[in-house]
């Protein structure tokens, strides 16, 4: 049985995988700022098993991912699916505080999860799994602090696998999932008054019906990195 932290799950791609791993039979730390009813429920049924930390890693916020370790044994996952996209817009004009607040979610919330969850881990096998987007190796107008966070988010978590080349007992991928049928992508279609070159093409994407469900990602990330 996998022991694994994700992030974000309240929304889109992280409900999905909770979903999945809940259903794997994972023993799961659930990290978000809120959760779904389900969510709870599950947690009130299993509370050995499935766990709920509520926190902001906007903040950021870090969750005692050491007290979930040594509550478990096994392999060990880490999953950092929670993102944020905003703000959308220029240089110039975008909003200070939701600047801030995505680099904290988009890279420096996963960089003291991974340094805190390794430090615990001791001698279990590792896994961590950083959900990445192709933004992060093209440049796409109104998008900057998205593209700056989750590119040095891979750089990062490039700099972890090349600590661990010699140590088969932590493996790390960046995963791009693609686009999906999610909020995010709702938001932005709608991000009429600001900078956003690409706004139609998202929308196209949606109009005919190209976008992948959030469901179908989660199960593809799952078979084939966790």
């Amino acid at each position: 049985m996998v022991a694994t932290v994700l992030t974000g799950v309240s929304r889109g791609l992280g409900r999905e995988l909770f979903a999945a791993l809940a259903a794997r039979g994972d023993t799961l730390l659930a990290v978000g700022r809120g959760f779904t009813d389900e969510q709870r429920r599950a947690a009130r049924a299993e509370p050995d098993r499935i766990r709920l930390a509520t926190a902001d890693l906007s903040v950021p916020e870090v969750p005692d991912v050491a007290t979930f370790v040594a509550a478990t044994d096994g392999p060990l996952a880490l999953v950092h699916n929670a993102g944020s996209v905003e703000p959308v817009g220029a240089v110039g004009t975008l909003d200070a505080a939701r600047v801030t607040a995505t680099v904290h979610v988009n890279l420096l919330a996963p960089m003291l999860l991974t340094n805190a969850l390794l430090a615990a881990a001791t001698d279990r096998p590792v896994r961590v799994v950083f959900v990445s987007s192709g933004a992060a190796r093209r440049v796409i107008g109104g998008w900057a602090t998205y593209c700056a966070t989750k590119a040095g988010g891979e750089m990062f978590f490039d700099a972890v696998a090349g600590q661990y080349a010699e140590d088969p007992r932590v493996s790390v991928a960046n995963v791009n999932p693609g686009v999906m049928d999610t909020d995010m992508q709702a938001l932005l279609r709608g991000s009429t008054d600001v900078y956003f070159p690409d706004r139609e093409r998202y929308a196209g994407l949606a109009a005919r019906g190209e976008l992948p469900s959030p469901a179908e990602v989660a199960a593809r990330i799952v078979a084939e990195h966790l």
